[in-house]
């Protein structure tokens, strides 16, 4: 009996690599991590309006002050500042001028605080770029709109621009909502006659908050973490009196021209994914040069998981940020 039964486990168990390998071309790991998102209940949050309400309220209370900070043990030295009301944490500062810098925007659906998997991800950061890696808890909703978070992230990188050496060594990284915010603070820094960075690293961004992308609708059927409802109520508090198609909210309406070197993932899964489509189109129409990565059959924000395709993602960015490879 006992046979039996390992007999068909091990028949289940390697079915499944199979499919994930064979049929999804994805890491097993993946495939365990997005089944342990769908268990979750994830998703719940943003399926309806009320939904969302109900995560917001749950929040609010936690986001109201000064962030409390993180368990998390980094790797390498991290410093926690006081930047204008905001807790900034600093990891791997050598205080050098020619030190490429990494200025990362955290996701959150624009009310949550950053995850145990932002913290992890700025140390890979700084191994894999060899750089200095800044991340604001910026405020959240309902307490403040973007604006307190734009002017945050503008003091902030006024001050970044006079202490290195060259511009290009600065890097902007965003996943989720903060990969919105990313892309419409570097069409911000245009608009004030402000250096670019030399790169701009989206993760599944929110490139248009109207969500009304008919193809949007088909993929979140397949999404495990994201559904549109809820994450529109969420972006229409986000955006205060801007209007959604606005570019601080949807950044892919805004000036693309004389940005800094776009690199775009986004899993095959998401809700997002159509729109990530239709914005590498874009830039491919209007001549601008970027790199587009594909996460295949993968899910919301999937390099921020412990699985292979994130350690993947890493290496690329590596070679083209630091290398210059790609």
């Amino acid at each position: 009996m006992f046979k039996k039964i390992a007999t068909i486990i091990g028949s289940t168990l390697f079915g499944t690599v199979l499919f994930a390998k064979v049929k999804e071309k994805r890491s097993y790991k993946s495939f365990l991590q997005e089944k342990m998102i769908r268990i979750s209940g994830m998703k719940k949050t943003f399926e309806s309006i009320d939904d969302a309400k109900k995560a917001l309220n749950e929040t609010k209370y936690q986001t109201s002050g000064k962030y409390n900070g993180t368990t998390y043990e980094f790797k390498h030295k991290v410093q926690i500042r006081d930047y204008y009301g905001s807790l900034v944490y600093v990891v791997n500062d050598h205080g050098l001028p020619d030190q490429r810098t990494v200025l990362y925007v955290h996701g959150g659906a624009w009310f949550q605080d950053p995850l145990e998997n932002h913290f992890e991800y700025l140390d890979l950061l700084v191994d894999a770029l060899d750089a200095r890696v800044i991340m604001p808890v910026y405020p959240k909703i309902p307490h403040r709109d973007y604006r307190t978070t734009f002017e945050l992230l503008t003091k902030i990188y006024k001050r970044l621009l006079t202490k290195i050496d060259e511009p290009e060594n600065l890097v902007i990284i965003g996943d989720s909502a903060g990969g919105q915010i990313a892309l419409a603070f570097a069409q911000m820094l245009k608009k004030e006659q402000l250096s670019q960075p030399g790169h701009i690293v989206l993760i599944s961004p929110v490139l248009d908050a109207t969500f009304k992308n008919p193809e949007a609708r088909k993929y979140e059927k397949e999404d495990p973490m994201l559904g549109i409802d809820g994450s529109k109520y969420l972006v229409e508090l986000w955006a205060g009196d801007a209007p959604l198609d606005d570019y601080k909210m949807s950044p892919m309406n805004g000036d693309l021209e004389g940005l800094g070197h776009i690199t775009l993932t986004v899993g095959t899964k998401e809700t997002l994914y159509p729109d990530a489509v239709k914005f590498s189109h874009m830039l491919n129409d209007k001549g601008i040069k970027h790199q587009f990565i594909p996460g295949y059959n993968l899910f919301h924000i999937y390099p921020l998981f412990p699985i292979p395709e994130r350690q993947r993602f890493l290496e690329q960015l590596k070679k083209i940020i630091v290398t210059k490879e790609l």
